[in-house]
């Protein structure tokens, strides 16, 4: 139980890295030892922020009805927002597809993820907001708390630990703060679900940034030199 099976890919490049890390959704209820999670951890807060202010703070949540509590909110945000039935009677053929199966499966057993990582950004208003604008609550600074995310995806991969970040909490989120007691100068930018995969890591599919990028002005194609 909790062996990472995949320790034979942890020496892969950068490259290779980044064309392997698919959204692992599928996890095993497997233990996962606390040094690899501070190891995934302190990988992310390696991340750049602007005037190294590091405005990120995480919620590293394991007690089981915790989990499923978060669970429960996350099958009703599902269905409620995208009609995904929380029953298996009432999906029909449609769980037999791919994307689709691993949703549903991520519907069915997210708290048995060994953990839920929620990644909190420090409120803070963007500079196109001004001050006589700035009104209630500022959204947290995604600008600089994503790249801690990455970073934080990129570390799972690189250790064997699949993950997925959500942003489905959104729907929630008021008692998503009161449950876990986040105070209110702090927004929860994404949810990761950590553990084992029960898939295997592969290559993605993605179309060449070559034929996503203009040059000097959109729609300009660049050309080969």
């Amino acid at each position: 139980m909790g062996v990472n099976t995949m320790s034979s890919e942890t020496d892969l490049d950068f490259f290779q890295l980044a064309a392997n890390m698919r959204a692992m959704r599928r996890l095993k209820p497997d233990p996962v030892p606390m040094a690899l999670i501070w190891k995934v951890l302190n990988a992310g807060v390696q991340a750049p922020s602007g005037q190294n202010t590091q405005p990120w703070k995480f919620v590293l949540v394991s007690d089981a009805r915790d989990k499923a509590w978060f669970a429960d909110q996350y099958a009703n945000a599902m269905e409620t927002r995208f009609g995904l039935p929380r029953d298996p009677a009432e999906r029909g053929a449609t769980r037999r597809r791919g994307q689709l199966r691993a949703i549903y499966h991520q519907m069915d057993h997210l708290q048995e993820a060994p953990y839920l990582l929620l990644v909190c950004g420090e409120r803070d208003w963007p500079f196109k907001v001004a001050e006589a604008d700035r009104v209630g609550l500022a959204p947290p600074n995604y600008g600089a708390v994503y790249p801690c995310v990455q970073n934080i995806l990129l570390a799972c991969r690189s250790v064997g630990l699949g993950a997925a970040l959500t942003t489905m909490h959104q729907v929630f989120e008021e008692a998503l703060h009161e449950y876990f007691q986040i105070p209110i100068d702090y927004g929860v930018v994404v949810t990761i679900p950590i553990g084992y995969p029960l898939g295997q890591f592969g290559p993605v599919t993605r179309i060449p940034a070559e034929q996503k990028t203009y040059l000097n002005r959109w729609g300009e194609a660049p050309v080969d030199a």
